[in-house]
């Protein structure tokens, strides 16, 4: 009988069976990353408590002091900084201005020697095309035109007067 009980004990404690589990066992990558994030967790507070100490300690109110004297001696740099910028920039506006216009007048006898010819050209056709005479000749080939098609007019009518 006491075989039994210790084979049926042995049974029972030795056996995988999931009788007495609700739930299925984690997968080992959820384990895994349930363990990654408790460390985390475990680290952080660690390190907001070491951050306590340091600033409860001697040296964290030296070090807070020497920032908060670093702060403010750093105050009038940004404004400082700004200014040179702001100069910086103007200078070299108008170094450009200069240098632009210096361009502008070195180019210019290119500019009017390829500008010339056109020029010329153009004022030769306007000077060759006579608006007026243009004008007179389109006057007077429209007026033969009219009286061309008069005549046509009349010879049509003459032919279409017996017809009606």
């Amino acid at each position: 009988m006491k075989v039994l009980v210790v084979l049926a004990l042995a049974v029972f404690t030795g056996c995988q069976a999931n009788l007495f589990y609700a739930d299925e066992p984690k997968p080992q990558l959820e384990q895994l990353t349930d363990t990654f994030w408790s460390y985390v967790a475990k680290a952080t507070q660690t390190a907001k408590e070491t951050v306590k100490m340091i600033r409860s300690s001697q040296l964290g109110q030296e070090v807070n002091q020497y920032t908060t004297n670093l702060k403010e001696q750093m105050n009038p740099l940004p404004k400082d900084l700004m200014t040179k910028i702001t100069e910086g920039a103007d200078m070299l506006k108008e170094r450009i201005e200069v240098e632009v216009s210096t361009v502008r007048c070195a180019l210019k006898p290119y500019l009017e020697y390829v500008t010339s010819p056109l020029e010329k050209g153009a004022e030769y056709i306007r000077q060759s095309l006579d608006f007026e005479d243009l004008k007179a000749t389109v006057l007077q080939k429209s007026e033969e035109l009219r009286e061309s098609l008069e005549q046509g007019m009349k010879e049509l009518q003459a032919k279409l007067d017996p017809l009606t």
